[in-house]
């Protein structure tokens, strides 16, 4: 890259399970009123399905940067740096677009110098927070599904039978890897498997998201939902996307999570949304504390200055690693 040419950062933020336009607030122009750097756009990702397949909407966001990069060249800038950054599973569909531009450099004109995410559960859920909330809304989930089964004919006492095994399937998953991916593999079949496995993923990977919510969805629509959501049950690919992730050398990357404070003083494990990172790739993780009651309400509440009192300084932060990704990655390519 010569010192003439004209270079652009688009700086693209992607909202994460069930969210939309609004998940950042006025976040997005909270970092285009402190950017430093001379030409920076600040986009959006329109918002997309997170249902069905999780593959569709990293193919939908690498085409929409592309069509970012298209419009920056028309204006007269010869390169363009990306910098995504993702809140919740949003992080998760950054991680995959970057990991497929690595693959396939074709597919995006410009390059990816950074990620940016926002309490995303690389490692998945908290796995004691996952416990709490799947025994609180398992009975949900059952209820609305054994009306499906009642409807066609299907006998109540397989129902309840299946709602014992999904509280075995739920403990399984959250805490023997290899099992839960078994359990991942079983359940993403065309028919989701039996009621058991459904009522396993639901509890474990889907209760955190759904948690102050009702199923009143079609048995078809809440099947997509946990289709989509189902990533996070395979923890080994949670761990082998991270390895990647991190061993970029061209690509920097941070994640702010959500710290709530324990309230039994003598807990060793912070309260977390998000699954704490190995030690290996802890200094990638930056915590916010948080005065939130509840991991939810911390974790959807990340961009809201009434309820983040580190709001403000949460932006700053954000500016910082972006100049810093633009200065790192000059420096790279100025050699």
């Amino acid at each position: 890259m010569s010192s003439a040419s004209k270079s652009a950062v688009v700086c693209g933020l992607v909202h994460g399970f069930r969210g939309g336009d609004t998940t950042f607030k006025d976040f997005p122009n909270r970092l285009k009123t402190i950017a430093i750097h001379d030409h920076i756009e600040v986009k959006v990702f329109p918002k997309y399905k997170t249902a069905g397949d999780f593959q569709l909407a990293v193919n939908n966001l690498l085409a929409w940067l592309q069509e970012q990069a298209e419009i920056q060249h028309k204006a007269g800038y010869d390169h363009v740096q990306f910098v995504l950054l993702g809140h919740s599973m949003g992080g998760l569909v950054s991680a995959e677009a970057i990991l497929q531009w690595k693959r396939q450099p074709s597919v995006l004109d410009g390059d990816i110098i950074g990620l940016l995410a926002y309490d995303t559960p690389f490692y998945s859920v908290n796995h004691r927070f996952v416990t709490s909330q799947a025994v609180n809304h398992a009975e949900t989930l059952n209820r609305h599904m054994s009306r499906f089964w009642t409807a066609t004919s299907t006998a109540t006492t397989s129902t309840a039978a299946a709602s014992r095994s999904g509280a075995s399937v739920t403990r399984a998953t959250i805490e023997y890897p290899s099992a839960t991916r078994t359990a991942t593999k079983k359940t993403s079949s065309s028919s989701w498997g039996l009621l058991a496995g459904v009522v396993g993923v639901a509890a474990a990977g889907a209760a955190a998201y759904m948690a102050k919510e009702k199923i009143t969805e079609s048995m078809t629509d809440a099947f997509a939902h946990l289709e989509f959501i189902s990533t996070l049950m395979d923890l080994n690919g949670c761990w082998e996307r991270m390895r990647r992730l991190t061993e970029l050398p061209d690509v920097m990357f941070k994640c702010f999570y959500v710290q709530l404070s324990s309230e039994d003083s003598l807990a060793s494990d912070p309260r977390t949304f998000i699954a704490l990172p190995p030690p290996e790739t802890a200094h990638h993780f930056l915590p916010i504390p948080s005065k939130m009651e509840g991991e939810i309400d911390a974790h959807t509440s990340i961009f809201d200055p009434s309820k983040n009192d580190h709001y403000y300084n949460l932006g700053l932060d954000s500016i910082s690693l972006i100049s810093e990704m633009v200065a790192r990655h000059h420096r790279q390519y100025d050699k």
